[in-house]
């Protein structure tokens, strides 16, 4: 009996120590690796500085990001866009009625033009009835003065005219006021006189193909107006006026 209870406790012990071995077995992986996971604890802080300097970089690039616009050179900041250019429009000025007063220049100061021209063609075809001593003083064509535009202002007369052109032309002309009929009486232009080609002979003018029945200093000039002086041989015939007398009232 004492045998079998010592066989059964040996067994019992032979079986604890199995066990304790198989418990030492399966402890003894879990203390090898502590030390790896103390390397690991112990590596810990070593990385800790990294990522303390990763967190520090941050807010310099935030700050970085912050200051960009500002750092950046003006050339590189978007240019402002211009405006389209706008058509051009007309200039819309007011009526005349609507615009203010202003003062307007003396009418008598305003420029205007008119034609003037000197003939004494008529006399080519009388020669045997002129002057000899003035024979001479003919032209060849019969201009003493051909068409020229000039300048007069308003309310002159043809004989203002007359005057003024051979005053600018240097040409000869001699007349006569006569106060009875308020007008001036043209004698001679270019030294060719009344007479001197007949007895019919003298000058005469004629405005716009027109030969007016009165004197010459009382027909107001107007402006585009052609006014012509001829010299004829048989009263006005030969130069298509009626027998009126050049510019002076009979």
């Amino acid at each position: 009996m004492k045998q079998t209870i010592k066989r059964v406790l040996a067994a019992l012990l032979a079986a604890g120590l199995l066990v304790l071995c198989a418990c030492s077995e399966k402890t003894a992986p879990a203390q090898e690796q502590e030390p790896e996971q103390t390397a690991a604890v112990e590596t810990a802080p070593a990385e800790k500085p990294q990522e303390a300097a990763s967190v520090e970089e941050t807010p310099e690039k935030a700050e970085g990001e912050a200051q960009t616009p500002e750092e950046q050179p003006e050339a590189e900041k978007p240019a402002p866009e211009e405006p389209a250019e706008q058509p051009t429009e007309p200039e819309v000025r007011a009526p005349m009625d609507e615009q203010p007063a202003q003062e307007q220049p003396d009418a008598q100061d305003m420029p205007m033009t008119c034609t003037i021209s000197i003939s004494c063609a008529t006399i080519l075809s009388n020669t045997d009835e002129l002057d000899p001593e003035k024979l001479e003083l003919v032209p060849e064509d019969g201009w003493i003065l051909a068409p020229v535009t000039v300048e007069f202002t308003a309310g002159q007369s043809v004989f203002d005219v007359l005057l003024a052109t051979v005053k600018a032309q240097a040409i000869h002309m001699e007349y006569q006021n006569t106060p009875m009929y308020e007008t001036a009486y043209i004698e001679g232009i270019g030294n060719l006189y009344e007479f001197d080609c007949g007895a019919l002979s003298g000058w005469m003018y004629r405005v716009n193909g027109w030969f007016p029945n009165y004197g010459c200093s009382r027909y107001a000039v107007q402006a585009g107006d052609v006014i012509e002086w001829m010299y004829t041989c048989d009263l006005g015939s030969d130069v298509g006026g009626s027998g009126v007398s050049q510019g002076y009232d009979e």
